[in-house]
């Protein structure tokens, strides 16, 4: 059961990875569109240190540090 339950979770960080828009700009966190990418990329690295809300700390942990500067690219401010 505990396998089952972790590899739900990963399924479940990998897609929030590839739209972080749907917690972001859905209204049930701050918009990635008003910070910039650099600011976007200073957070998920914190995040990835364990600082900070556990759900992204999960998430940031998850990712390399080239899929946290394509997503702060993609998601940031233009």
């Amino acid at each position: 059961m505990k396998k089952l339950l972790a590899l739900a979770a990963l399924g479940v960080m990998a897609f929030a990875y590839q739209d972080c828009a749907m917690c972001h700009n859905g209204g049930m966190a701050k918009k990635l569109d008003t910070l910039t990418p650099a600011q976007i990329e200073a957070k998920m690295k914190e995040f990835k240190a364990g600082k900070g809300n556990p759900m992204m700390v999960n998430i940031a942990k998850s990712l390399s540090d080239k899929d946290i500067a394509d997503a702060a690219k993609k998601y940031g401010k233009k």
